[in-house]
C-alpha cells in the first residue's frame, strides 16, 4: 500500500512536468524564427517584430499590412527519452532496459523534464506599427535517481534488497502567461552610413498561473520501513483566470548597411509584473509511515495562509521569484543575394524568473529560396551545453502565407522534439 502511494504521488509530479522554444516574456510567433535556430533578432519584420526587435519595423522589407496566428509546441525529456518510453508501450519493461535507464539518469545527475507552447492567436503590423497577443506555457522538472528507481524498480530497488533513499533534487516548476505588446519602429538620421532604426515595445502581461514544487527532506528507509515524504507545493490563486499583472518594456536598435544588418534588443528593461501572493494555496503533499504504526497522509489543496510562518514565507517566495528578468540578444543577418541570408544571435538571460532552462543561447540560420517562394530554412542553436538543430519550409503566395518548422535536440542524452505553424496575410 505505501509503496503504490509513493508511487503513484512522484508519477503525479512527473505528469504535472510533462503537461507544460526558447523565447522571452513575449512569446514567439513566427515558425520561421524557429526553423532557423532562433537567429532572428536583425531577421524578424512585421508582426515578428514585436517579439523579436522592435527597431526592425522602421527599416526597408516590411509590408503595409501582415496579420498571421501561429502555435509553437517544444516538449523534451532526458535521459530517458520519449522514444524510449513509446518503445515499451503497452508492455512491461524488461529488468535489464529498466537497469540501462537508470543508470543513464544515475550519470545524468537526474531525469530532466521540460515543456513549452506559444500561442498566438493575434499578431498584426500596419505600417510602423505592430500588436501581437501571446500565451505563453512554461514547465520545467527534475526528478532525482532516487525517484526514477522507485518508478522503474519499487522499495526494494534494482537489487531486489529494500534500499534507504533521499529524494532531493526533486523540483517542478510551471507557468501560464499571456503578454499583449504595442510596437514602434522609426529610422533615425544619426548615422553617415546605411540606414538606423530604433523602436521599443510596451507590454502588458497577465499571469494566469504558477506552481512550484520542491522536495523538503523526503527519505525512505528500509530497516525499519519508513516513508516521510515532504515535498510542498504552492499555486497562485486557483479561482482566478488572472493572478498576476504588470507592464513590461523592450527597447532594440538595427543598423542596415547594404546587405549586413546588426540588431541589438533588450527585453524587459524594464518590468512591473507581480504575483497576487495574498491568496496562494500549497498542498503539502506529506505522507508518513512506519512499519507497525498508522500512516498519515495530507494531499489536500489548502490557503498557504494555514502554514507554518516559515513555510509561507518560503513558498510565497517561490512565486514571487516567477518574474520578468531582463534579456539582451544581438543579431547579425547577411542577405548577399535574393535567394539566401545568413543570421546568427547571441541571448544572455540575467536570472531565472518566468523563463526557465538555459540563461545564454547561441543561435546560426540559413534561408534558401531556390525556388523564390518556397522557403527553404536550417538552423543550429547552442543552449549552455546542448545542441538543438532546426529546420522549415514556407510557402508564401503574397497575400497568404504558410510556414512549417520542426526541431530536435538529441544531446547530453535529452530528446527534445518541438514543432512550429504560422499562418499570414500579407506579409511573414
Amino acid at each position: 500500500m505505501t509503496t503504490r502511494l509513493v508511487r503513484r504521488t512522484l508519477a503525479a509530479t512527473l505528469a504535472a512536468a510533462l503537461l507544460a522554444t526558447a523565447a522571452h516574456a513575449q512569446g514567439n510567433a513566427s515558425a520561421a524564427a524557429t526553423a532557423m535556430g532562433g537567429a532572428y533578432s536583425a531577421v524578424a519584420r512585421n508582426f515578428n517584430a514585436v517579439a523579436w526587435n522592435p527597431a526592425n519595423l522602421g527599416l526597408p522589407g516590411n509590408s503595409r499590412f501582415s496579420l498571421a496566428l501561429s502555435p509553437q509546441v517544444a516538449l523534451g525529456t532526458g535521459p530517458i527519452t520519449g522514444a524510449d518510453i513509446s518503445d515499451y508501450a503497452g508492455i512491461v519493461v524488461p529488468q535489464q532496459v529498466r537497469e540501462q535507464w537508470l543508470q543513464k539518469v544515475i550519470d545524468n545527475g537526474g531525469q530532466d523534464l521540460s515543456g513549452d507552447i506559444h500561442l498566438t492567436p493575434l499578431a498584426i503590423s500596419v505600417g510602423r506599427f505592430a500588436l501581437a497577443a501571446t500565451t505563453t506555457i512554461n514547465t520545467d522538472g527534475e526528478l532525482p535517481p532516487a525517484v526514477a528507481e522507485l518508478l522503474l524498480f519499487g522499495n526494494a530497488g534494482r537489487t531486489g534488497t529494500p534500499q534507504d533513499y533521499e529524494l532531493r533534487q526533486l523540483a517542478m516548476d510551471a507557468n501560464v502567461i499571456s503578454t499583449v505588446g504595442l510596437s514602434y519602429g522609426r529610422r533615425v538620421p544619426l548615422v553617415p552610413i546605411g540606414e538606423l532604426s530604433l523602436g521599443v515595445t510596451a507590454k502588458y502581461l497577465m499571469g494566469h498561473g504558477a506552481a512550484s514544487l520542491r522536495d523538503n527532506g523526503s527519505t525512505i528507509t528500509s530497516n525499519p520501513l519508513a516513508i516521510d515524504l515532504d515535498a510542498p507545493l504552492v499555486v497562485t490563486d486557483t479561482g482566478k483566470v488572472v493572478s498576476g499583472r504588470g507592464f513590461g518594456l523592450d527597447v532594440g536598435a538595427s543598423w542596415k548597411v547594404g546587405a549586413l544588418q546588426a540588431s541589438a534588443v533588450v527585453h524587459d528593461l524594464v518590468s512591473s509584473f507581480a504575483w497576487e501572493t495574498d491568496h496562494l494555496y500549497y498542498l503539502p503533499v506529506r505522507a508518513t509511515f512506519q512499519q507497525g504504526s498508522s500512516s498519515t497522509v495530507t494531499d489536500s489543496l489548502v490557503p498557504l495562509s494555514s502554514a507554518p510562518a516559515d513555510v509561507q514565507a518560503a513558498l510565497r517566495g517561490r512565486i514571487e521569484d516567477v518574474a520578468p528578468t531582463p534579456s539582451i540578444a544581438l543579431g547579425v543577418a547577411w542577405t548577399g543575394t535574393r535567394r539566401l541570408t545568413l543570421a546568427a544571435e547571441l541571448r544572455q538571460r540575467f536570472g531565472e524568473g518566468i523563463e526557465l532552462g538555459p540563461e545564454t543561447q547561441v543561435g546560426l540560420g540559413a534561408e534558401l529560396r531556390l525556388i523564390p517562394f518556397v522557403p527553404l530554412r536550417a538552423g543550429v542553436t547552442a543552449l549552455g551545453d546542448q545542441m538543438r538543430l532546426s529546420g522549415g519550409i514556407g510557402f508564401e503566395f503574397g497575400v497568404v502565407n504558410l510556414q512549417l518548422a520542426g526541431m530536435l535536440m538529441q544531446a547530453e542524452q535529452r530528446n527534445d522534439t518541438g514543432f512550429g505553424i504560422t499562418l499570414s496575410f500579407g506579409g511573414r
